[in-house]
């Protein structure tokens, strides 16, 4: 396939192709293997998404960063302990399917078939970022889809991140036992957090100490995942510095697993986020 001008193809490991874009409206990069947007940076902004200098690229290991694809179920898998966590989408090599630029951006989509499961995710990188994941149903019996966006956003000082519009909400929280309990305020980080929220229609700020708000909105999600592993689970993370927990927030359009979405025959359902940035 011919690509536009504002984006080239390299391989950043031995086999591992990624497509990098320089484009007059922004600077990404989105590899092949889990149709995975690793970086955007909109013209005269820093860098938005986080990407972990010990990230792993090789195939069937999901790249610590970015914007993993969780895909087609969230978290564990809701019958089969043995299957993997969060999906297959993640850990494979995706296909190119198109690749256009207007004076708006540039657009990627991929495609993945596996059996039951298609997928498509479009990458829509400008301006704005727009990652859509589009699960279609050919199939004569209707499937069950959960999954997520598992957008990890780059920040200042994590202790002073504040995420709004969550107020009021809400949420399991996965930390310890499980627990569910509301959201009185915004969200702070002071120590781990990995909740779920029960919202689908907020626009969602990620107020950075750095002057820097992030905004976050999202299509087809009834949940909102908010995680930081914090210290003591991120010295257990391989493809992680023990102390880069301090520089990021996950914000996620998600699905979770009980509020899984039925797909018909014929039918599909797109799962979407748009970020953007204030200053």
């Amino acid at each position: 396939m011919n690509l536009p001008p504002s984006v080239r193809l390299v391989e950043i490991s031995p086999s591992y192709p990624v497509f990098e874009i320089k484009h007059p409206t922004c600077e990404a990069r989105v590899a092949l293997h889990g149709a995975h947007v690793m970086s955007w940076k909109p013209l005269d902004e820093d860098e938005v998404l986080y990407l972990s200098p010990d990230a792993v690229f090789k195939e069937g290991k999901a790249i610590r960063g970015g914007i993993p694809v969780c895909w087609p179920w969230f978290n564990a898998h809701p019958t089969n302990p043995e299957m993997p966590s969060h999906g297959i989408a993640r850990n494979r090599f995706w296909e190119l399917k198109e690749a256009g630029e207007d004076e708006g951006g540039v657009t990627l989509v991929f495609e993945m078939k596996d059996g039951i499961w298609n997928a498509k995710v479009t990458v829509r990188a400008g301006a704005e970022l727009e990652v859509s994941l589009e699960t279609l149903n050919p199939n004569e019996v209707p499937i069950v889809v959960s999954g997520a966006l598992h957008t990890y956003f780059g920040v200042s000082e994590i202790e002073k991140v504040r995420v709004v519009n969550l107020e009021g909400s809400e949420y399991l929280d996965t930390v310890g036992e499980e627990t569910m309990r509301r959201q009185n305020g915004v969200v702070k980080f002071t120590e781990e957090v990995d909740r779920i929220y029960e919202s689908s229609d907020n626009l969602l700020l990620v107020d950075d100490v750095s002057g820097r708000t992030i905004l976050v909105e999202k299509g087809g999600s009834p949940s909102t995942v908010v995680w930081n592993p914090w210290a003591g689970k991120a010295a257990g993370l391989g493809d992680m510095p023990d102390a880069d927990y301090l520089k990021f927030c996950c914000i996620e359009a998600a699905i979770a697993n009980d509020r899984a979405v039925i797909v018909m025959p014929g039918s599909s359902h797109v799962l979407s986020t748009r970020i953007s940035v204030e200053e």
